[in-house]
């Protein structure tokens, strides 16, 4: 039995540092994503296949699947058009070819000029087929899923109620008063871990963070460069103390994660003059 239990437990903590955990993230391929949209409009899978081996047809239905798969991506809004930042990601490009991403934004330019804002399954549509000409071959893995704005407020939320701050606490913070504050590094780890910003396996995730604001900064070698720099200056801190400094040092100013913090403490204590705390909302004891 103590053989037994020793191999679980060996086990159980293998799988845990080999599998990153899932937290409040969510990863994707195209291709899932093609169908669950394809369960929401009713369409057959031999449908989708059909369309798959035809390379998306220009047909009513697969725009509407099309526009719907983009969003399920977090790559398409109607009012902006694609994101380049998440639609990139699901596409390789030839080793060899130096002009895919030139091609594909003139592709785009021309198509979408002629199409009216009224459109948005068509240009949802020809979005994706300039990805799919000229910018590589669709790629099979799942990958990170941005959080809309809203998710972005529920994740700042959700991490404050589980950190069961006292509430003068949430109204120093609902005033702004955040970065610095003593319990704010904890819940920093929080929120980053729990958003894919941050592995305690492999630090920060810059990649899941530019898919997520879209600033090329974050693909910048300085950008890394500045977070190992503090790692190197904090070495004999403690890992919560190395994520914060590098958060504030080099990432505040890139990803917005203090004002949801700001919102959702306003959420709990109640948005009045000078966010006085209201008990009905929330009860920090």
């Amino acid at each position: 039995m103590g053989k037994l239990v020793t191999v679980l437990v060996l086990g159980c903590y293998l799988s845990a540092v080999l599998a990153e955990l899932p937290h409040y993230t969510v990863y994707k391929s195209f291709e899932t994503a093609l169908y669950e949209c394809a369960e929401y409009f009713q369409v057959p899978n031999c449908t989708v296949q059909k369309y798959i081996r035809e390379s998306f047809p220009d047909d009513r239905e697969v725009q509407v699947l099309i526009r719907c798969t983009l969003i399920n991506l977090g790559g398409w809004d109607d009012s902006i058009g694609g994101r380049d930042y998440v639609l990139r990601n699901f596409f390789a490009p030839s080793a060899d070819d130096k002009c895919y991403e030139r091609r594909t934004r003139e592709c785009i330019y021309t198509t979408l000029d002629s199409l009216t804002y009224y459109c948005p399954y068509r240009r949802a549509y020809e979005t994706f087929r300039c990805y799919y000409r000229y910018y590589g071959e669709l790629i099979t893995s799942g990958q990170y899923i941005p959080k809309e704005l809203n998710e972005l407020q529920q994740l700042a939320l959700t991490g404050l109620i589980i950190s069961n701050l006292p509430q003068d606490v949430l109204i120093q913070y609902c005033r702004g008063d955040i970065m610095y504050e003593s319990n704010f590094p904890q819940l920093l780890y929080l929120l980053l871990i729990r958003g894919g910003y941050y592995s305690c396996r492999s630090g920060f995730r810059l990649d899941n963070l530019y898919t997520q604001v879209g600033d090329p900064i974050l693909l910048d070698p300085q950008t890394q460069q500045c977070i190992d720099g503090v790692a190197r200056e904090k070495c004999n801190a403690d890992e919560v103390t190395r994520v914060h400094q590098s958060f504030v040092r080099c990432l505040s100013n890139i990803f917005p994660l203090v004002q949801y913090v700001q919102e959702a403490a306003k959420t709990l204590v109640g948005d009045g003059d000078g966010c006085i705390c209201s008990n009905a909302l929330y009860n920090g004891n």
